[in-house]
């Protein structure tokens, strides 16, 4: 038989999922019986997408898990009802509900103890066949086989009978779901035996619904009997009866076509639907072309993966997401509203079933990106709503505001429509209904207005419905500052915070509070009493993190990120009961108290992300994708809450999830496939995961286009223009964004007035190279950093006879470090030319450094004056012009490469005069004294501390180094003790700067003995380095020792401060091809350098002055200052812009974990550093590659 084919070839194309399937060939992988178990709630049956008919069977059951008509514990059918809802929480429609049957029968729904009772009968499940538009199974009662398909206003059905003289469709005008009951139900009286029609008005959660049908058979009838008469009416004429018992004789295998239109204004309407949907009998084209609107639909998502059940579940979730909203207006675009009247042919499509305060968090987002074409009549009709009933709606169906739920939830449906720019609608008049419903004082919106939140004393879910309001008034916000209402927008962002007045520090969670402002008491964060606490099915556990507009100031309640990060942890490990003896059936799905399968929890897992940790948002993501959601009838750990709870799982799937209502981004969680392709406007938005599993499902860098991104979320019109997004997938958790990024940056420099010194030629060089720079992050990072050293350190003057003379502090620490202050100024040494005053000022720095290592050449740091400012713990006493005594050999160097630098660049050689003669042979005579030849020396150094890198051991004189022509160190450039003494990078530095100082001293000051000494101790020097500093390291081969000892001890590591074996080709100690310096270069950074660190935050060099884990930026910063490769140096930018914890500013430290755990605030040499880094890449070029980065 053609039936008997049309049912194997739809069993073949259903099981067809695991099977190569053709390109476009989506709904193969669609189960509509996922979500059919449990509490899933979610329609079985034939429809199109968005269709205003959803026909399916409908159940004798009338309890809380049939509010879809459905449910997979359950085989019974009363019939085939034209509308249903899906995943709700609620029971209502189930309108015009037609059954076919033979024999007599009793014309009520049943009970399913009592097979006679009504019409009701058996399904047989085991051939029943469910796929996207269309609907099969055999009634076991009747012998009669029924399938259906559908447009968007018919509904088409075939039964295949068995030979019977008393075969018959009954229409049931009786039985709708669960709440509803019919008030006035009757049928138009015809003389055409092929046609039927009629009304159905019922009041339940709508309170006022009426549906109108025209149905058609595909032959006569022999009879039409109405059961249940009452009076006839002037309806056309008409008769008033709850059930039609349309009879036909029948053969064996006999199909009987019936077409059933409905309409939600007239019968009239409801017949034009069906002229213009389905005016023929071609079944198979109709449940082709539905299957073919499936498609388009379905198809907006290509997804690769290996796993067959992840498919079935994302593809299927993606079905549920476009069963609503569903059209409400006829093929002319009549419709009724929601003041009662009929509106005639409107200029847009008018729609229905918006489970707003579900649906705004995730569905609807998606319905932006997914069907942006059919939001702005989707908005359109919430604004018609608003112009009809006064306010936006909240939960609206067939025409009826049923008020469910709480707070404002069409707000943020509008907002994110006006956010993103969608057009076609009036956005101004959009805001006015924003305004409008938002000062609406009805359903505690009054008390709200009034006390400035909602007391619970006075008003049931107090908790939840302020929350509710408070985060709409945070999307309302921002429309009004996209519309440039910024008046707007300050009074609804500042009302937005009224739910901190719910905040408890002393529980750390949500309470309701009273009139007088006292709280809830007795207070238990697990208890729930179903719609009669401060809270709308959920608890404290749920409800305290209900402010995703405004996590900041959820963070500030709490103290301190760490404190809400440490109970955001808790919310999953604490116990999952719920307790109370009412508590709400919809906190489920629990892990720990977070409830997925309740609507307020969906965003509560990218907080993570929001608050710095977006490895633990991966770990929650993929264990509710893989754990809360299965290809199973119990495949869904709540309601389906008209496609919330799958359009959750579509967007996470995706990776991302719009957190903040109206936000206008899409917070990255955890991408579960490894290929994405969405159809968008601008053409296919790719999503690429790669190396993604399981294990690597944290995302350790982000591509837009080919470029680093280093931003946590995509914007919308990002998404919409097309593109691709790539994720490096790995094991460990990665932080690749700034978790403390700015709204805006605002500008951290000093005001004018208050800047230490000003140069002409620097403020040029900002405005040249921020000129160049579309990386706005970036251009603020410049400003900021690069002239920090001039407005905040330098102190110029002049001395006595007039000359300049210049102190720099180093930052935070009021002295004057020998080395910073050469390192400080040293990238505006090119530009004194362009500028006297600058010149000047360096000269001052110069002329200084001599002066001070000319009062003491083993002390380090000095005071601005004679003030004896030290650590009162150090031995021996010092000069009062000394801070700190720590001999360094760089604090030698550091100013013979500024002062070279200095007469090569400008010329000068004023600043080589008697005093300079003076301090190079002081240097000359501590250079050697330290070289130990003569034994240890004079030079000691005690502090009482608890730090052992601090002071010196040996009574101050370190560890006994042997006398090999290399030059002992007793501290590192980071200020800590040298292990063995002597410093590798710093004896190289010291070979170029003597080489440097012999220069000057022949070429400006004739002194070419003094010269000769100093070229023939770095000759030593160097040789000395050649035979001693190199080791054979098993690993990298040879490679630099960061210290020795001349006995053949060595310490093999690095140190972030400069000198470092890092740096040394960017001091010009070594060249930077030198394959010595090359594994060195490997060596240290990777986990064999002891000090090297990898972690959440970045990886890079720290050193034992901070202390473990953490990292220098400035060990970033001479990666890339040495790096070869552009994408080498791509990623050090992108890490040096995303740990800077938002501050605009290097720091001296960061932690491994968290870059907003670092050091030292006002760090002027890192600032500076950062600054000349990126002068050096601009004036080699690579403009473009810094602009790059997103």
């Amino acid at each position: 038989m053609k039936h008997a084919k049309l049912l194997t070839a739809a069993a073949l194309l259903l099981g067809a999922c695991s099977q190569p399937v053709a390109d476009n060939d989506f709904t193969r992988f669609v189960d509509p019986t996922i979500g059919t178990g449990g509490h899933g709630h979610v329609f079985v049956g034939a429809n199109v997408p968005f269709g205003l008919v959803q026909v399916g069977p409908t159940s004798i059951p009338q309890a809380w898990d049939w509010t879809s008509g459905y449910h997979a514990s359950d085989s019974t059918v009363i019939g085939f009802s034209h509308t249903h809802l899906s995943g709700t929480g609620i029971g209502d429609l189930f309108d015009i509900t037609v059954m076919p049957v033979t024999g007599e029968v009793t014309y009520a729904r049943g009970t399913a103890n009592d097979p006679q009772s009504g019409l009701w009968s058996y399904a047989d499940r085991t051939r029943e066949i469910a796929r996207p538009g269309y609907y099969s199974v055999p009634l076991t009662r009747y012998g009669i086989t029924a399938e259906m398909t559908a447009t968007a206003r018919v509904g088409l059905h075939r039964y295949t009978f068995p030979a019977s003289d008393a075969a018959a469709v009954v229409f049931d005008l009786e039985n709708g779901g669960c709440w509803d009951e019919a008030t006035d139900t009757g049928f138009l009286l015809s003389d055409d035996s092929t046609r039927i029609s009629g009304w159905r008005h019922s009041t339940g959660w709508a309170k006022d619904q009426k549906v109108y049908f025209a149905a058609e058979f595909s032959k006569p009838a022999k009879r039409i009997v109405y059961e249940q008469p009452g009076e006839v009416t002037g309806k056309g004429p008409g008769i008033e009866a709850r059930y039609a018992r349309v009879e036909f004789d029948t053969k064996e295998g006999e199909q009987l076509l019936l077409k059933v239109a409905v309409s939600p204004v007239s019968v009239e309407n409801a017949v034009l639907n069906m002229q213009a949907e389905l005016p023929g009998w071609d079944f198979e084209a109709v449940a082709a072309a539905a299957d073919e609107a499936w498609n388009a639909e379905l198809s907006k998502i290509r997804i690769e993966t290996k796993d067959d059940a992840a498919r079935r579940i994302f593809y299927t979730a993606l079905y549920h997401t476009m069963v609503a909203p569903s059209e409400f207006c006829d093929v002319n675009r009549d419709y009724r509203g929601s003041d009662g009247e009929i509106h005639r042919a409107a200029d847009f499509v008018n729609y229905t079933t918006f489970s707003l305060w579900d649906t705004y968090r995730a569905a609807m987002p998606l319905m932006t990106i997914l069907h942006p074409e059919k939001m702005p009549d989707i908005i359109r009709t919430m604004l018609a709503i608003a112009d009809e009933q006064g306010r936006l709606p909240v939960w609206h169906l067939w025409g009826n505001e049923t008020d469910c739920m709480v707070g404002n939830p069409g707000i943020p449906v509008v907002a994110d429509a006006i956010v993103k720019g969608i057009e076609g609608f009036d956005r101004e008049k959009a805001f006015e209904a924003i305004k409008k419903t938002a000062m609406n004082p009805d359903r505690g919106n009054g008390l709200r207005m009034k006390y400035g939140y909602i007391p619970c004393d006075l008003f049931n879910e107090a908790v939840a419905y302020d929350m509710e309001y408070a985060l709409a008034d945070g999307a309302a916000a921002r429309a009004a500052e996209a519309l440039g209402r910024m008046e707007d927008a300050k009074f609804f962002e500042e009302r937005s915070h009224s739910y901190c007045n719910y905040f408890d520090p002393s529980t750390r969670f949500m309470r309701g509070r009273d009139s007088r402002k006292g709280w809830r008491t007795p207070f238990n964060p697990f208890a729930s009493t179903h719609r009669a606490d401060d809270y709308c099915e959920g608890n404290a556990w749920q409800y305290t993190w209900l402010a995703p507009h405004d996590v900041e100031g959820l963070e500030g309640l709490f103290g301190s990120r760490a404190k809400i990060l440490e109970k955001l942890d808790s919310l999953f490990t604490v116990s999952s009961a719920v307790e109370g003896g009412e508590s709400s059936p919809d906190i489920s799905g629990l892990i720990g108290q977070y409830a997925h399968g309740n609507e307020p929890s969906h965003h509560v897992l990218c907080l993570y992300t929001m608050l710095g940790q977006p490895w633990k948002t991966a770990d929650k993501v993929r264990e509710v994708l893989t754990t809360l959601y299965h290809a199973a009838p119990d495949g869904l750990s709540g309601n389906e809450d008209v496609g919330q709870m799958s359009a959750w799982y579509v967007l996470s799937a995706l990776g991302m999830y719009e957190v903040e209502p109206a936000g206008g981004r899409y917070w990255f969680g955890s991408p579960l496939f490894d290929r994405v392709e969405i159809a968008v406007p601008g053409g296919t938005f790719t999503i690429v995961a790669e190396n993604n599993s399981a294990e690597n499902r944290y995302i350790q860098r982000v591509w837009l286009d080919g470029r680093p991104y280093t931003k946590p979320y995509l914007q919308h019109e990002e998404l919409m223009k097309g593109g691709e997004l790539r994720f490096e997938m790995g094991a460990e958790p990665k932080v690749w964004y700034c978790p403390d990024e700015p709204e805006t940056y605002a500008d951290q420099r000093p005001a004018e007035e208050k800047r230490l010194f000003t140069s002409e030629a620097v403020e040029k060089e900002i405005a040249r190279v921020c000129g160049l720079l579309t990386n706005e992050r970036l251009r603020w990072m410049f400003a900021n950093c690069f002239p920090n050293t001039l407005d905040t350190t330098v102190h110029y003057g002049e001395d006595a006879d007039g000359n300049p003379d210049t102190y720099v502090y180093t930052g935070d620490i009021p002295a004057m470090w020998l080395r910073d202050s050469g390192a400080q100024v040293w990238p505006y040494v090119q530009l004194c030319k362009e500028d006297p005053a600058l010149q000047k000022m360096i000269a001052g720095v110069i002329r200084r450094q001599m002066k001070l290592i000319n009062i003491d050449p083993y002390a380090n740091a000095f005071n601005v004056a004679p003030t004896g400012e030290h650590n009162k713990t150090d031995f021996p006493k010092t000069d009062p012009m000394v801070f700190e005594r720590k001999w360094e050999i760089d604090s030698h160097c550091y100013p013979l490469r500024l002062a070279h630098h200095y007469w090569k660049t400008t010329g000068d050689a004023s600043v080589f005069d008697a005093a300079w003669i003076d301090a190079m042979r002081a240097i000359l005579r501590t250079l050697r004294e330290q070289q130990m030849k003569e034994g240890p020396g004079d030079y000691i150094f005690l502090r009482t501390t608890d730090r052992q890198l601090d002071t010196r051991c040996h009574v101050g004189r370190g560890n006994p180094v042997k006398p090999v022509g290399l030059i002992a160190s007793a501290f590192r450039p980071s200020d800590d003790a040298t292990t063995f003494g002597f410093l590798v990078p710093s004896n190289f530095m010291a070979v170029t700067s003597l080489r440097k100082a012999a220069e000057i001293l022949t070429a400006v000051n004739d002194e070419k003995e003094l010269a000769n000494e100093c070229t023939a101790l770095a000759d030593e020097v160097a040789a000395a380095l050649r035979e001693y500093a190199v080791t054979e390291h098993p690993e990298y081969g040879k490679i630099y020792a960061f210290e020795v000892d001349g006995f053949g001890g060595q310490q093999l590591m690095d140190d972030a401060n400069v000198p470092s074996l890092l740096a040394m080709p960017y001091l010009g100690d070594v060249e930077r091809t030198d394959p010595v310096y090359e594994n060195t270069r490997r060596f240290v950074w990777s986990d064999g350098d002891p000090y090297f660190w990898r972690g959440a935050a970045g990886e890079g060099i720290g050193g034992p002055h901070i202390g473990v884990e953490m990292i220098w930026p400035m060990s970033i910063m001479m990666r890339a200052f040495t790096a070869t490769d552009d994408e080498e140096i791509r990623d050090c930018i992108c890490q040096l812009i995303t740990t800077d914890a938002g501050t605009g500013f290097m720091h001296e430290s960061f932690s491994r974990h968290d870059a907003a755990d670092y050091t030292r605030a006002w760090f002027a040499w890192q600032n500076t550093l950062f600054g000349e880094l990126i002068l050096k890449l601009i004036n080699e070029g690579k403009a473009d590659l810094l602009n790059s980065i997103n």
